[in-house]
């Protein structure tokens, strides 16, 4: 083989390893956009719920863990600034 037939050849191959890896990657995106459609026809997402803070009770905190969490969350805004 001359070195313009193995040029060419080489050329060959790169083209259609190209055009087969583009065309089975176009074809998963559009396999995943429809099941993502299916997926929301079959469930929709559903409404946040808003939080009330009237569910918890202020009094049942441990006052020792509230001030752990209290000291770490000082320290750590301590050694960022």
């Amino acid at each position: 083989m001359s070195v313009t037939e193995e040029l060419t050849r080489g050329l060959e191959l790169t083209l259609t390893g190209m055009v087969t890896v583009f065309i089975l990657l176009t074809f998963m995106v559009l396999v995943i956009q429809w099941m993502s459609k299916l997926a929301h026809r079959l469930q929709p997402p559903g409404q946040p719920q808003p939080f009330h803070a009237s569910h918890t009770d202020s009094g049942s905190l441990d006052p020792t863990v509230v001030s752990v969490i209290s000291a770490a969350v000082h320290r750590y805004r301590k050694e960022k600034h």
